[in-house]
């Protein structure tokens, strides 16, 4: 077993964020993945906020714990995102408080041939403002792929999802996942999912892979149930572009325990507030830079 898949939720979609071990310990399965989580995003000036004046930052912590084989997948994970607004947008319509996240996903395979395997993706999600309370952020997401493996060097999932967004009707939306090995010191891996989109490279510069580097750019949402407006029910959908470089380090032979270090800079963010599927307000906050580590272990 070279690598370790790891379920990753963005929105409701799963995809497999890879863990590579290539020869750190092969020789005993560790199918669970424990995780503990933060970032730091800086505040910069919002902008396309009616005329509202402010600026806004984010910080985020959480944990992950997740359950995989060879033919499925189980990832619990729980965020907590503080959200920093000042200036005059702070308590207006136009701003919201600290929002938690409770995600239950994963996805379940059978080999057709030796080319083929068919998946069931799926995802539960509880996603909230404090204020509100998590019973209240309830959606979920349910789908299949058609997963093709010609050779150790491609790996394509094609399929479809039906997705339950926050004041929005269900929608169906393509799921692409493709991974290609061109050598064993890099991999490409491009996903297309309508929640996330966008290229990964990964590279390793150690020979047993206990490193890896890895660049991303891609285009990624947030969802949150919030507290009523004026006008009832509302949520806010994140749409933001972050370009992340990151290294992750297996600190012992055993390939038990690791870190990783992740800078990220986000040129565009747009937070909607959304209301039977109509924008009702906006904003923009500038290019910022955010900062982010891990610590885990495999057992």
């Amino acid at each position: 077993m070279k690598r370790l898949p790891k379920v990753e939720q963005f929105g409701l979609i799963c995809s497999l964020l890879l863990i590579p071990l290539a020869t750190v310990a092969q020789s005993q399965p560790k199918p669970w993945l424990l995780m503990a989580d933060a970032q730091h995003r800086d505040a910069d000036v919002i902008t396309h906020s009616g005329g509202v004046s402010g600026a806004f930052g984010r910080s985020r912590a959480g944990a992950e714990l997740i359950y995989q084989t060879d033919d499925r997948a189980l990832d619990l994970e729980w965020y907590r995102y503080a959200h920093r607004f000042s200036g005059a947008v702070a308590g207006t319509d136009r701003s919201y408080g600290d929002t938690q996240d409770l995600i239950l996903s994963g996805f379940r395979q059978w080999k057709l041939t030796d080319k083929y395997a068919g998946q069931v993706i799926y995802g539960l999600e509880l996603a909230a403002e404090e204020s509100v309370g998590l019973a209240d952020g309830f959606r979920w997401g349910l789908g299949g792929a058609l997963r093709w493996q010609p050779d150790d060097e491609t790996d394509v999932a094609l399929g479809l999802m039906l997705q339950d967004r926050f004041e929005n009707s269900i929608l169906p939306v393509p799921y692409l996942k493709a991974l290609w090995r061109p050598c064993r010191y890099g991999e490409v891996e491009l996903r297309a999912t309508g929640l996330q989109n966008g290229v990964i490279f990964r590279g390793f510069p150690a020979g047993d892979r206990s490193t890896t580097v890895d660049l991303s750019v891609a285009y990624e949402t947030l969802n949150f149930r919030l507290a009523d407006a004026a006008y009832g029910s509302r949520a806010v959908v994140v749409g933001e572009v972050p370009i992340r470089l990151g290294v992750t380090q297996f600190l012992e032979a055993s390939g038990t325990w690791f870190v990783r270090a992740q800078f990220e800079w986000v040129p565009f963010a747009r937070h909607s507030f959304k209301h039977d599927g109509e924008t009702r307000g906006a904003f923009q906050p500038g290019a910022t830079w955010g900062l982010g580590g891990r610590v885990g272990a495999r057992f």
